[in-house]
């Protein structure tokens, strides 16, 4: 993979390169039979000179992973939330630890995630029924 690639395919997921490294050590515990510990400078040095090798099928598993969780989840919320009425709230997070003290099955899953899948199921709703729905951030923990 190449370090514009890898920047190109981590910036559509929505995700900082904190968030993505997070993520990727969920995911991905082990590379090559050792411990996964890559952080935010990590992937900014890969976005620049390219990851390393035997990374690179664990990155496009973390992207695949990524991608395929918000198909998921915004399914999942445009199901709960239609038929929609104008007026219809669906929940954000502002942060992971307030995303993960309300949802304690996604920790480790960085809360944009959650994000981009909530809007993506108000969005849905607009375009099918033309109901506008909005977006209400939980009050952070701290």
């Amino acid at each position: 993979m190449t370090p514009i690639e890898l920047a190109t395919r981590r910036r559509v997921t929505g995700l900082t390169s904190a968030e993505f490294a997070r993520l990727f050590v969920t995911l991905e515990r082990k590379i090559g039979g050792e411990s996964a510990h890559w952080d935010a400078d990590d992937v900014e040095s890969w976005e620049i000179i390219g990851p390393p090798v035997t990374a690179d099928q664990h990155i496009i598993d973390t992207l695949g992973a990524a991608n395929e969780f918000v198909a998921t989840l915004a399914k999942r919320l445009y199901r709960t939330i239609t038929p929609a009425k104008e007026g219809t709230v669906v929940t954000v997070f502002p942060d992971d630890e307030t995303f993960w003290a309300d949802q304690p099955d996604f920790g480790g899953i960085p809360h944009a995630l959650w994000n981009i899948a909530a809007l993506q199921a108000i969005e849905w709703v607009k375009n099918e029924s033309g109901v506008i729905c909005t977006l209400d951030a939980r009050a952070p923990l701290v």
